[in-house]
């Protein structure tokens, strides 16, 4: 496909309506994406807890691209490709530790902030110095590493600046991994973050899910005037009489639009839950600055990948990653307090309700790719209960746009 034809699709796009099947199937579209929008957006790589010490590295697959990101002897965290400037090959394997990258073709070295320490038997006249590994953009928000392939730090600068004190309210930077899985898709990255960013499916497809997280009544269908009522009316109660008065969301909520590039926000579970387990009883010890269960979660989002949820004893760290046309990495963290036992942490309780949905959501979604290849797919209209869905594929067209 050629960019004229991309731009012939995008300009025949109906407002409020899916996308035409080749932004779902095509790999020739999805790789104009890779090279442009998606390279400029931020993804969740990994946790700080995974990088610990000067020398700690971890190597994160990010749109065909091989990343390594390492924790320097100065404390900095900083990310390179995984390219040796000998000759191309790969540097490192797997996650690790040491005190300089070495490559294993031809031993050239690299210090952990990236730069040459030795190339043995070059000619004199070769500037080595101009052969340092090339950087990639990594960042930490309140202990969340995000990378992308071309997106510019700094860009993050009000980010962090408006989440950063409520990750550590939630005790993010000092959290560790409890668990971790894979949710392998075989769907397009769109078709994924649609689902994710709505709730009109919730009903049929997330009973457990329901069972837990009341927002649904005015979220997953259309609710009348009076269950609304009384949903803002509990938050608002929630608010005033439950909530920790020291979280630094106050009682912000979050944009259900899809087009806000960020979510800083907090609610109540609701039913009297004090987190959300199978029956609303703790799973771990409480994190961060939090003194006692107020039943509330806290949300981190920088739309379209970034997702972190965050109840008071332990926080659900996703990863959204697309790695082919038809097809998309889903991976969760569960993180708890760092100063928590393995015999204070019920893992299996702890990762039930996003486990079962996250199943759920893997099996609707491959369902809805495996119909979009049909000859007989085009756009449907979004419902008034997917605002998400639409301002996503908004915003992505007009990214995409600006980008040819």
């Amino acid at each position: 496909m050629q960019i004229d034809e991309l731009r012939q699709l995008i300009a025949r796009q109906r407002p409020g309506w899916s996308l035409e099947q080749p932004f779902y199937t095509s790999p020739e579209v999805f790789e104009i994406e890779r090279r442009t929008w998606l390279g400029d957006q931020w993804y969740v790589l990994g946790h700080v807890s995974e990088i610990p010490d000067p020398g700690s590295f971890m190597v994160r697959e990010l749109l065909g691209e091989s990343l390594i990101v390492v924790r320097g002897t100065d404390g900095e965290i900083r990310g390179f490709y995984n390219v040796c400037r000998h000759r191309g090959s790969r540097i490192c394997e797997r996650d690790g530790k040491a005190s300089s990258l070495v490559c294993p073709y031809h031993a050239w070295s690299y210090r952990l902030d990236g730069s040459l320490r030795s190339a043995p038997a070059m000619a004199p006249e070769i500037d080595l110095k101009a052969l340092n590994l090339r950087s990639a953009p990594v960042a930490e928000i309140g202990g969340v590493i995000l990378g992308s392939l071309t997106a510019d730090p700094q860009t993050l600068a009000d980010a962090r600046a408006e989440a950063q004190p409520m990750l550590e309210y939630h005790g993010i930077p000092n959290a560790r991994i409890a668990a971790r899985r894979s949710y392998p898709t075989a769907a397009n990255w769109k078709l994924v973050m649609e689902n994710f960013a709505e709730c009109y499916h919730c009903y049929p497809s997330h009973p457990e899910y329901c069972s837990v997280m009341t927002h649904v009544e005015v979220f997953a269908r259309k609710a009348t005037p009076e269950a609304e009522g009384r949903w803002y009316a509990e938050q608002d109660r929630w608010f005033r009489e439950d909530a920790d008065q020291h979280s630094p969301a106050g009682t912000s909520q979050p944009d259900y639009s899809g087009r806000g590039r960020r979510v800083i926000s907090r609610a109540p579970i609701g039913g009297g839950r004090k987190t959300e387990s199978r029956n609303g009883e703790p799973v771990a010890p409480l994190m961060g600055q939090q003194s006692r269960f107020d039943g509330g979660f806290g949300a981190f989002g920088m739309n379209p990948f970034v997702a972190l949820i965050m109840p008071n004893d332990h926080a659900i760290l996703f990863q959204f990653l697309p790695t082919a046309a038809e097809h998309t990495d889903v991976i969760i963290s569960w993180l708890v307090d760092g100063r928590a036992a393995d015999s204070e942490v019920d893992v299996e309780r702890m990762v039930w309700l996003w486990d079962v949905t996250t199943v759920q959501d893997k099996g609707i979604v491959e369902l809805n790719a495996a119909g979009v290849r049909s000859r007989a797919y085009g756009p449907g209209p979004y419902s008034l209960l997917e605002p998400g869905s639409n301002g996503l594929v908004r915003s992505y067209l007009e990214g995409l746009s600006a980008a040819h």
